[in-house]
């Protein structure tokens, strides 16, 4: 498992971001009504689209092409980077702006899912380098 748990980290952030790009890219109102916003306009669904559909598939795919081309580490730190910086900066706005239960869950789950792949970088950072491409430690 120790082997497997850098592409199982890999898989399951990509399809988690593309899951996400998809739902949100064709019911970008979701996102404004779990935060209780109720007044809305076409251009805040279509940032919802651009920003939560365009870069988390562009995300996805990144993660997918790297990993194929066997560079496990940058795919896990693209995965990784961006979901701890989703999580630092909720958890930030929770002591600047207020306590929000649901940012709080968002920041959890982000903060989780960047552990996930960055022990994976650890993981692979520390495998021996015996010429594979795979360890993500080729220059």
């Amino acid at each position: 498992m120790k082997d497997r748990f850098p592409v199982v980290a890999i898989l399951i952030t990509a399809l988690t971001y593309a899951g996400f790009a998809i739902w949100l890219g064709f019911h970008p109102n979701a996102l404004l009504e779990a935060f209780g916003i109720e007044d809305r306009t076409p251009q805040m669904a279509t940032e919802i689209r651009a920003f939560y559909g365009g870069i988390e598939i562009a995300i996805a795919v990144a993660m997918i092409v790297l990993w194929r081309r066997g560079d496990l580490f940058a795919a896990l730190l693209i995965g990784g980077l961006p979901l701890f910086g989703s999580a630092t900066g909720r958890c930030i706005g929770l002591f600047v702006d207020g306590f929000s239960g649901l940012h709080a869950c968002f920041a959890g789950l982000e903060a989780v899912g960047a552990a996930f792949c960055l022990a994976g970088c650890v993981m692979v950072r520390k495998a021996p380098t015996e010429g594979k491409a795979s360890t993500g430690n080729s220059v």
